[in-house]
């Protein structure tokens, strides 16, 4: 049997401006109760991304942080500078947040969807494989973006078998249901 995919004329469209509606980002969450926790809550509910880098950038400067909330602000602030795209700026703080050696993980696996929007697949791949290895807590993403990744680097078959992983690590993850709704079998002679 032999996979194939149907391409999307909409996803094209959206490409061309830049962005990508089908990478995945995970915020990294912050305790307490300072500005990088606010900085946190702001990603996560995907609030102006403007005004989210700025509270971000704030967290970092003024906010005594641990080694794992200064990567976490890092993160998400590389996230929201995705959002407005200063895809420099995102990835100088997702490389920021990876030198700092404390759950690399996570921006591996964010990273991957920058990467993704920026149609640098062969690097977004890696950073999805550096995800899966460092055992991340999202692991559905790492899957789905590596099956973005694979599928625009022409590896159909694996594409689907990522899409497949995504929701074995989590059953009800709608965006690798909707990838998989694309594919069908089809017999091919030996």
């Amino acid at each position: 049997m032999r996979l194939v995919s149907a391409r999307r004329v909409a996803v094209a469209v959206v490409a061309a401006l830049g962005v990508s509606p089908l990478a995945a980002n995970a915020a990294e969450s912050v305790l307490g109760n300072g500005v990088a926790r606010v900085c946190y809550l702001h990603t996560e509910h995907d609030l102006n991304a403007r005004d989210g880098v700025r509270i971000c950038s704030d967290a970092l400067a003024h906010d005594v942080l641990s080694g794992v909330d200064r990567t976490a602000t890092l993160i998400n602030r590389a996230i929201e500078r995705a959002r407005t795209q200063d895809m420099d700026g995102a990835m100088d703080d997702y490389q920021a947040a990876i030198s700092i050696g404390v759950n690399p993980g996570i921006a591996y696996l964010n990273r991957s969807a920058t990467l993704i929007a920026l149609h640098r697949y062969a690097d977004a791949l890696h950073d999805s494989d550096q995800a899966i290895a460092l055992g991340v807590k999202r692991s559905e993403i790492a899957y789905y973006n590596r099956g973005l990744a694979d599928e625009s680097l022409g590896n159909v078959e694996a594409a689907y078998h990522d899409f497949q992983a995504a929701l074995k690590a989590e059953p009800d993850f709608a965006p690798a249901q909707q990838q998989l709704s694309r594919f069908r079998l089809v017999k091919t002679s030996s």
